[in-house]
């Protein structure tokens, strides 16, 4: 028969939906939860992505491998993916042979775990209910599945579209090859050694024998791998914690892994990278500043060189923001580092930067300034794209930020770049220049200050730039504090949040003002929700925005994730979560004239019944290490200069605080 040549091609995504309708019955991927595995920095054709249950892919546009729960009348029972997220828990798990986290799962039937060394996949399955039988799927359809067009197979190995190699450690499979486009393909039983079909539905199906409780395989792909770029040890936080909530140290551990493993080169993505290709300042930023805080030292200087060398980029082109932004995640690596050279190499891009400010506050009209980098597609043609501020008014920039012009949010940046910038004249000797940087961020402070009530420059985004991370008011500053309160009753309803909130990374960093406030009672309202609500549960993902945010079309060329409910994992909310779990053990105030190192600030009083221990958080005051016990804190700072140091008001107002300083820390 003629095929009808004017009818479009199918994309990847339409292939699987029009399956999904011819077949209803059949299993389909979760298409929830899915989470990036990688070594950090490896290219997205080396990225694996997992759903709960133990769904895999082992590249973009690759196939999906599923788990089947079958009955002893040979019904299938369950899956990997339909399996209710109530009754899957995940974690990462870390071992001194690897710098790579596994991914265990632990379902009713099953538990399983994947893991990543050497350029290979490893999968181990644990059967755990000995009246049903275990298989598992190789299908086009998965995470990020593709078309499936060849099979081979010697029972001891399966080659895929002459690529990809599952080798099974031992003989412990019955292994049957097909096409799913074939009735009753779910318990056929071709004997075959090999198939080939141009529809890309192939599948084999590897049968456990049923005196085994135990099967082991592995996934290589022998297209060349390419070596990170990035310098790590391991991947995970560098902090230690001794603390009784579990559940906070995983998670701290567990925002680490997840920036980590979702690095492109030395860029950082903002969210999941198929759909989002590209590095963006904004969300970048923060990246960078959790891998140095977090102890991830070297990593942050890796990935801040391309922010240094950069003014503007990301899906929105350039904006306002960017360089009070920049100047503040690079400066932060270059003190954190205490790095001379790397120092004084971030000092002419410092100075470039603190230029751009200088010249949108003296803007008369709109300033237009070349970015690198797509756009996305939805807004390429958009007339702001390209402008970074309109005319300063009142003494404020009006710079540019997601397509509009959030004027408190922008000065407060670039309040923040400023300072930041006077600190690193201070510690590269340059009292001129420091000075300059401090007149300039003085003056758009006191702008800021006078139009915080001006209805006309009202945003939400003020509410999660005001304080953190940007020190542009103090404290008590009435007004603020009145404002967000006001908000807290409107919108979170007490940490209920009743509507789903879309952006995240604007909630966690809201949260992160209600910690500096002294009301970790509301922070941790906040950090519960969260704790409740995690896309992919125990791995601590969360999401921005409903459908795809953003998208690129990236999707469009894979079996998998068709109908996607958001963006996820986002990679600006793990940057935000990090960042506030490790300023609520240990944080600096810097809204005086003088820093103050605070203990714990969100710590609360139920913890106080251990001894807590947490070593090696970096701040702006020298690495960080504190014990409590028996209602005393001891600290040791690892610096040159003594500073103020209290407790959070978790503690006892009879805490003993002892301080100790130490010789600094070279950073790892």
């Amino acid at each position: 028969m003629k095929t009808d040549t004017s009818s479009p091609k199918l994309t990847q995504r339409q292939t699987v939906l029009r399956a999904m309708e011819l077949r209803p019955a059949d299993p389909w991927p979760r298409g929830t939860g899915h989470v990036p595995l990688g070594i950090p920095g490896s290219p997205i054709a080396q990225k694996g992505y997992h759903e709960p249950g133990g769904s895999f892919s082992p590249a973009p546009g690759s196939f999906g491998i599923s788990v089947w729960v079958i009955g002893n009348d040979g019904k299938r029972i369950a899956t990997s993916d339909d399996i209710p997220l109530e009754e899957i828990t995940q974690r990462y798990v870390w071992t001194d042979s690897s710098p790579m986290p596994s991914l265990v799962t632990e379902t009713p039937y099953y538990k399983c775990t994947w893991s990543l060394d050497a350029g290979r996949w490893t999968f181990e399955l644990e059967k755990r209910a000995a009246d049903n039988s275990i298989a598992i799927l190789i299908r086009s359809v998965g995470p990020t599945g593709g078309p499936v067009e060849s099979l081979h197979t010697d029972e001891r190995q399966i080659i895929i579209n002459h690529r990809w190699v599952v080798s099974l450690e031992q003989s412990v499979c019955r292994v049957y090859l097909g096409d799913e486009e074939t009735p009753g393909w779910q318990t056929a039983m071709n004997q075959l050694s090999e198939w080939t079909g141009a529809n890309g539905w192939g599948y084999a199906r590897l049968i456990l024998s049923a005196d085994a409780s135990r099967l082991t395989l592995t996934v290589r792909d022998t297209a060349p791998q390419f070596r990170s770029p990035l310098t790590f040890s391991t991947v995970k936080t560098a902090i230690e914690l001794d603390i009784p909530d579990k559940k906070f140290a995983a998670s701290l551990n567990a925002q680490a892994a997840n920036l980590m493993m979702g690095f492109i080169g030395k860029q950082t993505c903002p969210g999941e990278p198929i759909n989002y290709p590209l590095a963006w300042e904004r969300d970048g930023a923060y990246s960078v500043v959790a891998m140095a805080r977090c102890g991830q030292m070297r990593v942050a200087m890796d990935l801040a060189e391309y922010f240094a060398e950069n003014d503007f980029f990301g899906g929105f082109g350039a904006e306002g923001d960017a360089p009070g932004s920049t100047i503040n995640a690079i400066v932060t690596v270059a003190i954190l580092s205490g790095d001379r050279d790397f120092q004084e190499r971030m000092w002419p891009h410092v100075q470039r930067k603190t230029r751009l400010i200088a010249e949108m506050l003296d803007a008369k009209k709109p300033l237009y300034k070349p970015w690198i980098g797509p756009i996305v597609p939805a807004h390429i043609e958009k007339d702001c794209i390209p402008v970074i501020c309109q005319p300063e008014k009142d003494g404020l920039i009006i710079g540019s930020m997601d397509l509009h012009y959030p004027a408190l949010y922008i000065n407060a940046f670039s309040y923040r770049g400023l300072m930041q910038a006077k600190r690193l004249a201070d510690v590269l000797g340059k009292p001129k220049e420091a000075d300059e940087f401090t007149q300039l961020a003085q003056k758009i402070r006191n702008a800021w200050l006078a139009h915080f009530e001006d209805k006309e420059y009202y945003n939400e985004r003020t509410f999660m730039s005001a304080l953190w991370p940007t020190w542009v008011i103090d404290t008590d500053f009435a007004p603020f504090q009145n404002a967000i309160a006001s908000r807290w009753e409107k919108i979170q309803k007490h940490g209920t949040y009743p509507t789903r909130p879309l952006w995240t990374y604007f909630t966690a960093a809201e949260a992160h003002q209600w910690l500096f406030i002294d009301r970790p009672d509301y922070v941790w309202k906040t950090l519960e929700y969260f704790f409740r609500n995690q896309c992919s549960p125990g791995l601590f993902t969360y999401w921005e925005g409903k459908g795809e945010e953003n998208s690129f079309g990236g999707y469009e060329n894979i079996r998998g994730w068709v109908n996607p409910p958001h963006v996820t994992p986002h990679y600006w909310t793990a940057a935000e979560m990090l960042l506030l779990q490790i300023d609520m053990l240990t944080y600096v105030n810097e809204a005086g004239d003088e820093p103050v190192l605070v203990i714990g600030g969100g710590v609360p009083s139920s913890w106080l019944k251990h001894t807590l221990t947490v070593n090696g958080v970096n701040t702006s005051v020298g690495k960080v290490d504190w014990m409590y016990r028996n209602n005393r804190i001891d600290v040791r700072i690892h610096g040159t200069k003594k500073c103020r140091v209290r407790a959070g008001t978790g503690f006892s107002e009879f805490t003993e605080i002892h301080v100790t300083m130490c010789s600094p820390i070279p950073s790892n």
